[in-house]
């Protein structure tokens, strides 16, 4: 059993994301850059263990070199494509590296397992909708008789 919260205890984050210091940055290529340096040293893994990874499950070859240059601000020449940050993500689970890429966006990226309710949400707001036209349509009956 959890215990209940206190008012000055604030909710676990829905979305995940670094700490502004560690990604701030002017440009997007930047922050990207960053988010890619702290997901490959917070993921406790090695580079080259990541890289190998990141082929397999792409198919095709990426070296430890190539996450060097992915993840230096200074290498702008560099930045990291859409598919492989994909694999990155994949393969160290950092979900963190999405909302980096999408921070200057009116879009988040979560767990997939906050869809259902998401879903239920939605749900309920149709079900909300359908019953106040249904309360004006008995309104109009009820004022015609």
């Amino acid at each position: 059993m959890t215990r209940p919260r206190t008012p000055d205890e604030q909710l676990p984050p829905v979305a995940r994301r670094f700490s502004q210091e560690r990604v701030r940055a002017d440009r997007v290529s930047v922050r990207i850059a960053r988010a890619v340096a702290e997901a490959i040293k917070e993921s406790g893994r090695s580079r080259e263990e990541i890289a190998e990874e990141m082929s397999n499950y792409l198919g095709e070859k990426v070296t430890a070199d190539v996450l060097y240059q992915y993840s230096s601000p200074a290498n702008e020449r560099s930045n990291i494509p859409a598919h492989r940050l994909i694999a990155l993500l994949a393969v160290t689970g950092d979900d963190r590296l999405i909302n980096a890429a999408v921070q200057d966006t009116p879009f988040i990226a979560i767990s997939n397992r906050f869809e259902p309710l998401i879903q239920r949400e939605i749900a309920r707001e149709e079900i909300a909708r359908l019953k106040s036209l249904e309360e004006e349509a008995d309104a109009k009956w009820r004022a015609s008789k």
